[in-house]
């Protein structure tokens, strides 16, 4: 069984819609504060957008836990 982990960054949009951002494999010892600043930044510079509707704020932020197993 091998477990992957994701981290989900989810965005709400102008338009009221989300945009989730995801990494894989993210580091063990990451901070909600480091992903905040990443996904401030992320905002301010007009990095994620959706149909022409720029991210507003922060929604959530997630990491995400998946086992695989083989049949």
């Amino acid at each position: 069984m091998a477990a992957k982990k994701n981290l989900q960054m989810v965005f709400l949009l102008e338009d009221g819609k989300k945009a989730s951002y995801n990494l894989a494999e993210p580091k063990d010892d990451i901070s909600r504060a480091a992903v905040e600043g990443v996904m401030n930044d992320m905002i301010a510079k007009n990095v994620i957008s959706k149909n022409a509707s720029a991210a507003s704020r922060i929604d959530g932020i997630y990491v995400k836990a998946t086992d695989t197993v083989e049949l």
